[in-house]
């Protein structure tokens, strides 16, 4: 359909129609189904915008081509249909030709069979009928929700009237979306197959990418969404935004795959949008959970897991959201493991006279929060057990400036003693070295 030359629907264009008008009258018509008079009125906004509002022009080409996309869709869906059902009718037409065949060679042409399916009343499904049930189906956008059923055959014959969900169909004839790889620690990375996935221009669909990553099981409901990201507007303006980012979104990650809109990596059932409920979503954060899980439970492995958890946090979890409510908690139980795992490592590395190994994983501790004493004494310690005496004096100091500057404190006792050992230039004892 060239939408260019709808005009005759009763909307005509006015000069004195004002932009925002336009995009009401459109957004009106959409939300009621009503998408070619919707495109209509976007098409004429858009004839309107000025040349700073790049925004509002990409939002609209995105929705004029989506809905292009979706009208062939709809099309090759309806003609893929009745194909279907052309050949369902000629196949039940010849087995009731052979039935009838197999009757007259038996001598009981009498009386069909109650099951055979009469050739007359297979002709009765009506074409018409069959189309008007498929232009209805648009109308359910979420795959999760679309059903198909299939045409009722007479005669008590309920064999194909099973109602196949419309996402079990298209994942049945299309191929395992690939594993994610994703990012969260120090910059948010989403990865398929090796290869870095561009995701959409959307911030806010980047945003709930990383929320949902973020949340058990990668879920969320639309309405915690809508009150986490648009707590001020009005639930159907807010609900509109988070339908365009998510569109976005699905678009990006889908992007090479096989799976139909409102399906793939991003997928919606009773109002719960998922991350991957068919795919396989790896990410940094899991495996440094599952790392520090199993040095808890394998002392004797412990060490070579925390390396290998620690290894994994390359900075705080998802910087990019690093002023928002709803990451902060999360940050700070991951780097509180973090600190436990290098606290843990350095405290192991002293106390078997590994100094150099010791001081890697005071020092990241550092790098996190240097204000965290236990690492300032083990470091003093380290260079103590080193006879690096003027190092060993140089960190108390740098680690009682710090106290002092950024939390109004003193070094604690435990401190206190390592600098005494310090000045006296005795070694610690090994009872005085527990920290």
């Amino acid at each position: 359909m060239d939408l260019s030359l709808s005009y005759d629907k009763g909307y005509t264009r006015t000069d004195d129609s004002s932009l925002f008008s336009l995009l009401e009258s459109g957004l009106h018509c959409a939300q009621k189904r009503h998408y070619v008079e919707g495109v209509i009125f976007f098409k004429l906004a858009h004839e309107r915008l000025l040349p700073d509002q790049v925004q509002l022009s990409d939002v609209l080409d995105a929705l004029i081509q989506s809905y292009t996309r979706y009208s062939h869709a709809q099309n090759e869906l309806i003609q893929a249909s009745r194909r279907v059902a052309k050949e369902d009718i000629e196949q039940q037409t010849l087995l009731s030709a052979l039935a009838d065949l197999l009757l007259t060679l038996a001598g009981e042409t009498k009386e069909p069979p109650r099951n055979t399916v009469q050739a007359s009343t297979l002709k009765s499904v009506s074409d018409n009928h069959l189309l008007s049930l498929l232009r209805s189906l648009p109308e359910k956008l979420d795959c999760g929700q679309l059903q198909v059923q299939s045409p009722q055959l007479p005669h008590g014959d309920t064999r194909d009237n099973q109602s196949v969900p419309l996402s079990q169909s298209l994942n049945e004839v299309s191929p395992t979306l690939p594993a994610l790889f994703i990012t969260c620690f120090g910059h948010f990375e989403v990865r398929q197959m090796a290869k870095p996935v561009i995701l959409c221009s959307s911030r806010n669909g980047q945003t709930i990418l990383r929320y949902l990553i973020a949340q058990p099981g990668y879920c969320v409901s639309i309405d915690k969404l809508m009150a986490v990201f648009w707590p001020e507007d009005e639930p159907e303006v807010a609900q509109n935004k988070l339908y365009i980012a998510i569109s976005a979104l699905r678009r990006s990650l889908n992007d090479g795959s096989k799976y139909k809109s409102g399906c793939g990596y991003i997928t919606c059932k009773n109002r719960n949008y998922y991350l991957g409920p068919k795919s396989t979503i790896h990410t940094d954060v899991d495996e440094f959970l599952q790392f520090y899980q199993l040095g808890q439970q394998r002392s004797e492995e412990r060490e070579a897991f925390y390396e290998k958890a620690c290894s994994l946090y390359t900075g705080p979890f998802l910087v990019e959201d690093m002023y928002t409510d709803w990451s902060f908690l999360h940050r700070e139980q991951l780097s509180q493991i973090y600190l436990t795992m290098c606290g843990a490592l350095a405290d192991y590395y002293l106390k078997v006279g590994r100094y150099e190994d010791a001081m890697k994983w005071a020092t990241a501790i550092l790098k996190e929060n240097r204000c965290e004493e236990t690492a300032h004494r083990q470091l003093m310690q380290i260079y103590l057990a080193q006879g690096r005496r003027c190092e060993a004096l140089q960190q108390y100091y740098r680690c009682e400036q710090l106290l002092h500057e950024e939390l109004g404190m003193s070094p604690l006792p435990n401190t206190v003693l390592v600098l005494q050992s310090i000045l006296s230039n005795d070694p610690l004892s090994k009872n005085k070295a527990e920290i």
